[in-house]
């Protein structure tokens, strides 16, 4: 089901602390991704972060649009993980380093990559 519930974001203080100070980063022009495989046994096993720079993006405007589109992308999308997780917990950010806003069409590939290269680290830390 392609739902983005908000028992699916990343809203503890502790949490995003340590996700921001322990955790791995994946990079993909202009979205970075922070990722931190956790303990957690509730339902939903990835909770995700959206963020957007004020430095970069003044205006409210733009930078509500653009985690509009970065969460519409991931909604598609989140399938990926949860099938390379096998369940395991994970918090993610998502924090959107580009200048200028981009078009859901070239935003979506982007993170399909991200998602891809999440599974696959994840796989190769965990053994």
């Amino acid at each position: 089901m392609q739902t983005f519930r908000k028992q699916e974001h990343l809203c503890n203080i502790s949490d995003i602390d340590r996700l921001f100070k322990t955790g791995n980063a994946v990079f993909k022009y202009p979205v970075k991704m922070l990722w931190l495989p956790t303990d957690c046994e509730k339902t939903p096993c990835i909770k995700v972060l959206l963020s957007v720079p004020k430095r970069n993006f003044r205006h409210a405007v733009d930078r509500n649009k653009i985690k509009r589109l970065l969460r519409e992308c991931y909604r598609k999308n989140k399938y990926i993980a949860m099938e390379g997780l096998n369940g395991k917990s994970c918090h993610l950010a998502f924090i959107y380093a580009g200048k200028e806003i981009v078009d859901i069409n070239s935003l979506e590939p982007i993170i399909i990559q991200l998602l891809q290269r999440l599974v696959s680290a994840h796989e190769k830390t965990t053994g």
